[in-house]
């Protein structure tokens, strides 16, 4: 179902808008089970990549990649049948589209896996950071595979604060991770936004967001996919090599990403 003029209302307002049920249990489970097999190695990479937990020491597990914190690349959009149909499929593309136009690539496909106990906290950071592209105005979709809590690491946001612009980021110790470097905002301004499994967040690129360490005994996987319209085109001269693009609706332009 395309949103709402309340929901879309909503999205240019504070930034973000929760849609409930995008996703079928079965499709959850598809993803699940397609990223347990790459956790433990019953498929190979290609065309992404693994990270682990950066504090963890792998040999403390029992099977090796248990401590795995995500998989990150559009290939895994390109070469997986599975993640293909999630960067396609019908109901994420249809709000996609009110908020971009019908023109739309994708951008970035990952899984966040934050295993129990140890998934670590990601930082204040916005996604636009990651990504020198103009418009600065691509949807970052995350679509709950397990029920997200404040107690295993679900999203939290700055409601409105996407209308501040690009905000300074300096590198982390962990050197995918960056983070806001200054802020008029804390913890206390931010919402929590518990979701269900097969619920997805739309958010802003620019919208400030963290999620806490899961110190919890569940699982808090979730699926990312963000898009950008298809007229985007690189705001610096060099293409930073972590950035991909896949075509997913309607036409592609020459000279853009």
């Amino acid at each position: 179902m395309p949103l709402t003029d309340r929901q879309f209302e909503q999205y240019q307002t504070d930034g973000y808008v929760v849609v409930d049920d995008v996703l079928s249990e079965a499709e959850v489970s598809g993803l699940k089970t397609r990223l347990r097999e790459y956790v433990r190695g019953d498929r190979e990479e290609e065309g992404f990549e693994r990270m682990l937990e950066p504090a963890v020491d792998p040999a403390e597990f029992e099977r090796e990649g248990d401590p795995v914190r995500k998989f990150e690349g559009v290939g895994m959009a390109r070469e997986d049948d599975v993640f293909a149909d999630l960067a396609t499929h019908e109901g994420i593309l249809e709000v996609v589209t009110q908020l971009q136009g019908p023109n739309l690539k994708l951008l970035r496909c990952a899984g966040m896996l934050k295993p129990p106990g140890v998934g670590s906290a990601k930082k204040f950071h916005q996604d636009a950071a990651y990504y020198p592209i103009h418009p600065m105005d691509h949807v970052t979709v995350w679509v709950a595979l397990d029920e997200a809590t404040t107690e295993n690491g679900c999203m939290q946001v700055v409601p409105g604060a996407h209308t501040d612009g690009m905000l300074e980021h300096e590198a982390e110790a962990y050197d995918t991770d960056i983070t806001v470097a200054e802020r008029d905002y804390d913890e206390s301004d931010t919402e929590a936004l518990p979701m269900d499994l097969g619920d997805a967040l739309f958010q802003h690129c620019l919208l400030p967001h963290y999620t806490a360490p899961n110190e919890s005994d569940r699982w808090r996987r979730a699926m990312i996919v963000a898009y950008m319209r298809s007229r985007s085109r690189f705001s610096t001269d060099d293409r930073p090599e972590w950035v991909d693009s896949l075509a997913v609706a309607g036409e592609e332009f020459p000279g853009c990403v």
